[in-house]
């Protein structure tokens, strides 16, 4: 069998959708440059991890760019409500982080988690923060491009470096990614994990582990939330607490 076969063959079954509709309504709309893994599933409905990929002698997208992980995708959300605004936070899951490719590659690390965060007031998004190494590009709404209510970014290689979310320009209407069309996985809300059990094992897995370089965590766990939140706003989200919830996240 092909190794691309079996890269295929490893793709883990998702979570069944099950989103809030605010959760829904905000979701971006992901491409993906040809040097990029795409998102996947991190955990199957049995509670398997997805155990990632080893990122050294690797190309940035070898054995992580095919239709089947698409296909089989979800994002995590969690929303965060206080003093007039709405915050929603997408995690985003690939098997691998390649720098350099096709050697030691000493600045990547197996399992990556990227995030999204819309800041929405009265009913519009008014702010919009893409992640990357560990912080957060963060505009407002009227400076980047839009799908209808979902924000266009797109997953690419930052240089030598590794790989981050940007804002699309007008040029990336071309998608590099095998629909032909922007994309967007099955969203599972806080709140809308087949259970509780099955989130916390996600939540409470150890992804920068020793087979790692980097450390890759989740967004919207409870010890990660506020800071990322605090990150993403920038100065842009006037008011708003990252650290508390007013009738959030809310129940799909």
């Amino acid at each position: 069998m092909e190794d691309s076969q079996l890269h295929i063959r490893d793709v883990i079954k998702p979570l069944p959708e099950k989103a809030t509709s605010d959760d829904k309504k905000w979701q971006p709309v992901l491409d993906f440059d040809t040097d990029s893994c795409y998102n996947t599933a991190a955990i199957d409905p049995s509670g398997n991890v997805n155990k990632g990929m080893d990122h050294n002698y690797s190309g940035p997208s070898e054995g992580c760019r095919d239709k089947p992980r698409l296909e089989n995708a979800n994002v995590y959300s969690r929303a965060r409500c206080n003093n007039g605004w709405c915050a929603y936070m997408y995690d985003y899951y690939f098997e691998k982080d390649v720098a350099v490719p096709n050697v030691i590659d000493a600045g990547g690390h197996v399992h990556e988690w990227e995030h999204i965060v819309v800041f929405v007031q009265n009913g519009q998004a008014k702010v919009v923060a893409a992640g990357g190494h560990g912080d957060f590009d963060t505009k407002k709404a009227d400076e980047i491009r839009w799908e209808g209510n979902h924000p266009k970014i797109v997953y690419h290689k930052s240089g030598g470096s590794t790989h981050a979310f940007r804002f699309a320009a007008a040029k990336d209407d071309k998608v590099e990614n095998e629909t032909g069309k922007w994309v967007q996985s099955a969203l599972v809300s806080w709140n809308g994990f087949p259970s509780t059990k099955l989130r916390d094992t996600l939540m409470s897995y150890v992804f920068d582990n020793t087979k790692s370089g980097g450390k890759p965590k989740i967004g919207i766990k409870d010890e990660n939330f506020k800071d990322n939140l605090n990150w993403a706003k920038n100065d842009l989200v006037p008011g708003f607490n990252s650290g508390s919830d007013d009738g959030s996240p809310g129940n799909p």
